[in-house]
């Protein structure tokens, strides 16, 4: 906050009020003067009934005379405004000659009313700037002093009713009426002072806040992360924008509630220690399960008791993903770099077990058991020949050749392909594609990783078996769905490594190979759940890299 510059308030005095003040002075004004005249005129003639209902009217013409003035101020003021100095200096030079007035009719030098022109003093300090103070007091001396003057040397008459008064009376009331409005002057300007700095003060302070309280609510309602106030009862009492579109709750639903009504899984014993980088499984209304990372902070009030919590949480749904695809191809990178020198070395003595057996096979003095083991061998022999391949298809991908291909006349020719397949003819194929789009791809590679899905599928679909192939062209999706038992727990995290099958007779290769294909692209696969009951295996294909690679 910038600190003020008291002498500069103290040395020029703007004016710091405003129409709502000009009222309230005004209606002071006409409380004062009603107040003291009025009682006057009623104490003057105690001594009968009657005469409690005979007014003086001087006093009565005075008190007329005001308030007629009051009701034109206030026109006045209504209308204008942007002059509020000048009708404020009109102000003063009105009070002045009404106090003169009251007090020459009400006696003169004796007149009990010369402490009007204290309340004269103290408004022009309250509401005028120095100089004007300044001309207020002198001019109330003038006229006070001049008429006391005239009046004693017999310029002007007295009043009926006037007391007799020694020189001596007379100036020891003219010196302290006089000494009373100077200090009146000089204290009320001091005070108006010291009154204005703290108003401007308290302006700075209110400034200061409405700043502070915007640019809190600023950052709450951007920052990208979750934030939350819990009080020392565990009650919410703020929840950010961005708590809402992670937690899915609406503001007015989280306000007011529990903290364990909205995540049970944070206790308030489990916050009444800082926590850092926690996790914790959220299931959104919708029941989508959502992965959280939390920080909780416990904070004090002014006598040192803790009085909440705040805790701040993202997302980490994403990332846990990203976490294990990277720990995934990682592993699968180890797995096939170690796999291919061993591939070739087992492959080099199967071609010359493979082509001994064959020699066999041509000896004409085996007899048909001899032969059949012999088929066999042979049989067995190219089955791991094919898993070899296989597997350097795993080991050692080729690097993927991108060209933009239709992905509804590729999912065609897998479709016409599984048509002509024996293992497809009890299956219920369908398509699911609205509307295609070309996607710069290796044709040749999406048609192997689609074609091992689809057996895939086909290898875990219940009868009636029923497999569906889509594509959603504003998601850059394309899945497999069968009704199969689907994946479920931990297995999601192993389906996709080398060598792992929950089937006995499986290589556990084919998934491991659509992995590697996928990754070459700069896509994603993932198992989800679909309607059919069974897994989806979907394949994202990042829209940022596509384009990226087509205009370079």
């Amino acid at each position: 906050m910038p600190a003020l510059d008291s002498g500069k308030i103290f040395a020029h005095q703007p004016l710091s009020f405003s129409v709502s003040a000009l009222l309230w002075y005004l209606l002071g004004r006409a409380f004062i003067v009603t107040l003291f005249l009025g009682g006057t005129v009623f104490l003057e003639f105690p001594q009968s009934l009657q005469s409690f209902f005979i007014p003086d009217l001087r006093l009565i013409f005075l008190l007329s005379l005001t308030f007629f003035q009051i009701c034109f101020s206030l026109l006045w003021l209504l209308r204008w405004q942007n002059h509020l100095r000048q009708f404020v200096q009109f102000q003063l030079v009105w009070d002045l000659l009404l106090s003169i007035l009251v007090v020459y009719m009400t006696g003169g030098t004796a007149s009990p009313f010369s402490f009007l022109f204290i309340f004269v003093i103290l408004s022009s300090a309250l509401m005028a700037t120095r100089f004007d103070v300044i001309v207020t007091v002198a001019a109330a001396v003038v006229l006070y002093g001049g008429l006391i003057d005239l009046q004693f040397y017999g310029y002007l008459p007295t009043g009926p009713g006037a007391m007799e008064m020694t020189p001596s009376d007379v100036f020891y009331r003219l010196f302290l009426n006089v000494t009373a409005f100077l200090l009146t002057g000089f204290l009320g300007t001091i005070l108006a002072n010291r009154m204005r700095y703290s108003e401007s003060l308290l302006e700075q302070e209110r400034h200061d806040y409405a700043e502070l309280e915007r640019l809190n609510h600023i950052i709450l309602h951007n920052i990208p992360s979750g934030l939350i106030v819990v009080d020392g009862d565990g009650v919410i009492r703020s929840f950010n924008f961005a708590a809402v579109a992670i937690c899915g709750i609406a503001v007015s639903k989280a306000i007011r509630s529990p903290l364990t009504q909205i995540f049970p899984q944070l206790p308030p014993e489990k916050l009444s220690q800082p926590v850092e980088r926690g996790e914790f499984a959220y299931i959104k209304p919708g029941g989508e399960k959502r992965i959280l990372g939390f920080n909780a902070l416990p904070f004090r009030d002014i006598q040192q008791k803790q009085a909440g919590t705040l805790i701040t949480f993202q997302d980490l749904t994403e990332t846990k993903r990203l976490e294990q695809n990277l720990q995934l191809g990682e592993r699968l990178a180890a797995v096939g770099k170690l796999a291919a020198g061993l591939a070739h070395e087992i492959r080099n003595p199967l071609a010359s077990l493979s082509g001994s057996v064959q020699l066999l096979t041509e000896q004409s003095c085996l007899d048909g058991s001899d032969k059949h083991l012999l088929e066999i061998v042979n049989r067995e022999t190219s089955r791991l020949n094919r898993l070899l391949s296989d597997f350097l298809v795993f080991a050692r991908p080729r690097a993927p050749e991108k060209k933009f291909s239709s992905v509804k006349s590729l999912i065609g020719e897998v479709y016409d392909l599984a048509k002509t397949d024996p293992k497809f003819s009890f299956v219920d194929l369908r398509l699911d594609i609205k509307e295609d789009k070309s996607l710069l791809i290796d044709s040749g590679q999406i048609h192997q990783a689609l074609w091992n899905l689809l057996v895939n599928a086909e290898q875990f679909a219940t009868p009636p078996k029923k497999i569906i192939i889509g594509f959603d062209a504003s998601k850059n999706a394309l899945w497999v769905d069968d009704n199969g038992p689907g994946v479920h727990g931990d297995e999601k995290k192993q389906i996709f490594e080398p060598f792992y099958s929950s089937r006995a007779e499986g290589t556990g290769l084919g998934l491991a190979i659509i992995h590697a294909i996928v990754t070459a692209h700069q896509a994603t696969v993932e198992c989800l759940e679909n309607p059919l009951g069974g897994a989806r295996f979907e394949i994202d294909f990042n829209p940022d890299s596509i384009k990226k690679e087509a205009h370079s």
